[in-house]
């Protein structure tokens, strides 16, 4: 039911590279059929509203290492979830193609795809990251815990994506 396609994070991954080539192939070559759900991982993150990283951002989506290709991969491809770490916090996007929110943010998504919802879940062990106060416009979901994601494919048209808090054990 799921395709995952995960590519390393600290090589360049812009077009025309071998990593984007291979994270092409991999995007390009899903069955959607069988595995209906796509969802990229990588461990450093495009976008997020961390006090602590890439201060010169200022919580904009953004990733200052020229990787912004891969919004159009993604788009082009219906990749449905991308899934970050590095930030030892959580924070879920509305989806979002071209630094834009394309639907407002919800917990419940049903109907044609239409742009890529990102995911931070970083809270697994080290200390945790501070959040910005702002909140950006493109944040939906935020939290400053440590906890994890379940993911549970019910069916093609079906995913449930759960966040799990360690402090009182909720979703």
């Amino acid at each position: 039911m799921f395709r995952f396609c995960i590519a390393d994070t600290e090589e360049d991954w812009r077009p025309g590279t071998e990593q984007y080539k291979f994270i092409e192939h991999c995007l390009s070559s899903v069955d959607r059929q069988k595995q209906p759900w796509l969802i990229f991982l990588a461990h450093r993150v495009l976008g997020y509203s961390s006090a602590s990283w890439y201060e010169i951002m200022m919580g904009s989506y953004g990733e200052p290492m020229g990787r912004e290709g891969l919004q159009d991969l993604w788009q082009k491809y219906k990749v449905d979830l991308v899934i970050f770490g590095h930030i030892h916090s959580y924070e879920r996007t509305c989806p979002i193609y071209q630094n834009r929110c394309v639907q407002d943010g919800s917990n419940h998504y049903s109907g044609r795809f239409n742009a890529t919802t990102h995911v931070v879940v970083g809270g697994g062990g080290a200390s945790l990251s501070p959040l910005r106060a702002t909140v950006p416009y493109w944040s939906f979901f935020r939290d400053l815990d440590f906890g994890f994601v379940k993911l549970t494919a019910l069916n093609n048209s079906f995913l449930l994506f759960e966040y799990k808090k360690s402090r009182d054990g909720k979703f």
